[in-house]
């Protein structure tokens, strides 16, 4: 069963929200698998099924480094660039979402409004499911095409255009 488009429009306002009270140029809400559920903001200058799925690979990562230190996971994550700066969180067990910014200086406004936008996303979620709906694709299996798909975004940003595999290296036949 599919979202509702209500519902859509409720968690889509949640996240312009977030935008007006962060400042923030792009909010992606992903799953922990990297299906992008919702992109809001400027993502003109983003591929955000590419993003997600990296993200989500990152976050895996991520993972395995908290539970080398005695952590189950680590709910968020700041990266810094020179100029944009990400800012990613767990939305209960099987969500993310990603705050994409300009501004070094608002990391404390981000990461308020990211949390009260947490809180909300979690009280749509759960208003929905005790509508009696799927909560998010998230908890549905990942399609195969999708994963296929994702494979193939990550393919495509990690080699370039026309390149083609470099061969195995021959064994020397005079030794």
């Amino acid at each position: 069963m599919q979202r509702s488009h209500q519902n859509k429009a409720a968690i889509d306002k949640i996240l312009s929200d977030l935008i007006i009270a962060s400042e923030a140029k792009t909010v992606l809400l992903i799953t922990k698998d990297g299906y992008v559920l919702s992109d809001i903001g400027d993502v003109s200058y983003l591929r955000p099924s590419a993003l997600a799925a990296l993200v989500a690979g990152m976050f895996a990562a991520t993972r395995e480094v908290a539970k080398m230190i005695g952590e189950t996971e680590f709910g968020i994550l700041l990266q810094q660039g020179e100029n944009r700066h990400i800012h990613i969180s767990l939305i209960g067990e099987s969500l993310m979402m990603v705050v994409i910014f300009e501004d070094v200086q608002k990391i404390g406004k981000i990461r308020m409004a990211a949390k009260k936008c947490a809180v909300n996303l979690l009280a749509a979620f759960a208003r929905e499911q005790a509508a009696g709906k799927e909560t998010a694709p998230a908890e549905a299996p990942l399609d195969a095409r999708f994963k296929e798909y994702a494979l193939n975004v990550l393919d495509a940003i990690f080699t370039k255009a026309g390149e083609t595999e470099p061969e195995p290296a021959k064994a020397d036949e005079t030794e």
